[in-house]
């Protein structure tokens, strides 16, 4: 006989569930995206960070006036949570556009760990090991797709306009 936890979670596996990790770390999954092989998702909430002030407590942002050293360990918090490899991450340069890019093992760091070099990026895809999508969200709403054949994630945002043109590209 199936638990009622294992029973909400089936019933609600196209939702949103919450979890909270350690340090008061707030995050999110889909249970319909639990079951894919080799690939992990978590999406952040603004608890369980080390930012303090007017970026308290998960700022992910380099480009805000939080210390570095903070945004870094918050990485590490939400690496940690998911079980992502912290040195894999490798995250978008959004700027409302519609382009995506593949990116692999020789971009992992980039926009986190090393300078981007990209512009106007607002999608990511792969299909290799240990490559951690990171993209961001304000106004937009997060979009993220799985090819199960080829264990290809993509993540990318979806905008409050023209979001329908977004999305059929």
């Amino acid at each position: 006989m199936e638990s009622v936890t294992e029973w909400k979670r089936k019933e609600n596996r196209y939702h949103m569930i919450s979890h909270e990790g350690k340090d008061g770390l707030t995050y999110l999954t889909f249970p319909v995206l639990d079951g894919a092989e080799n690939v992990r998702h978590l999406f952040s909430t603004r608890k369980g960070g080390v930012s303090r002030g007017i970026y308290e407590s998960m700022n992910l942002s380099f480009h805000r006036g939080d210390p570095d050293e903070n945004v870094l360990e918050n990485y590490r918090r939400i690496c940690g949570a998911a079980g992502f490899p912290y040195e894999g991450l490798t995250a978008s340069a959004q700027d409302h556009h519609t382009f995506i890019r593949r990116v692999g093992r020789q971009d992992r760091g980039v926009g986190i760990f090393r300078p981007r070099d990209l512009e106007s990026v607002d999608g990511l895809v792969t299909d290799e090991p240990d490559v951690v999508l990171v993209t961001y969200y304000a106004d937009c709403v997060p979009l993220y797709f799985l090819d199960p054949e080829k264990r290809a994630p993509a993540c990318g945002a979806g905008f409050r306009r023209g979001g329908e043109e977004d999305l059929h590209r």
